[in-house]
């Protein structure tokens, strides 16, 4: 082998083992920013995981009072000769006349009607009547 030859080959081998050097290098710089991203994406999901888990029992608080609230403010309703009737708290625990179109309470003093003018439900039963339609009831 010549002494050339011998210089080419440290040359080449030298150029290799630098290229190579920048390659693991630069390997090295992208390993260590997707570990940052792993870290900073366990921390941003500990933390929604964490939010979850208070807005899951803020929802299980919240349906809880929703159903006491509903079963609280129950009403028993019946539909007798076109009349809505409801009984509950909101009623004082009578039976009242509710216009059965828009559930609003119904005017009673001469003929049965809608209280709410815009609605224009009427039947043609005179108010004095009603106490023997709730005794049907």
């Amino acid at each position: 082998m010549n002494p050339l030859e011998v210089i080419e080959k440290l040359i080449t081998e030298h150029g290799s083992a630098a290229i190579l050097g920048q390659h693991l290098a630069f390997a090295k710089d992208q390993f260590s920013a997707l570990e940052r991203q792993v870290t900073e994406y366990q921390a941003k999901t500990a933390k929604l995981e964490a939010q979850l888990e208070i807005e899951q029992m803020n929802h299980k608080e919240t349906k809880q009072q929703f159903q006491r609230l509903q079963d609280e403010h129950s009403e028993d309703i019946r539909v007798h000769k076109g009349i809505e009737f409801r009984r509950g708290k909101r009623t004082g625990g009578n039976w009242v006349a509710f216009c059965p179109v828009c559930h609003t309470p119904a005017d009673t003093t001469a003929l049965v009607m809608c209280a709410n003018q815009k609605c224009k439900w009427h039947l043609i039963i005179a108010g004095n009547d009603i106490p023997k339609i709730i005794a049907e009831l």
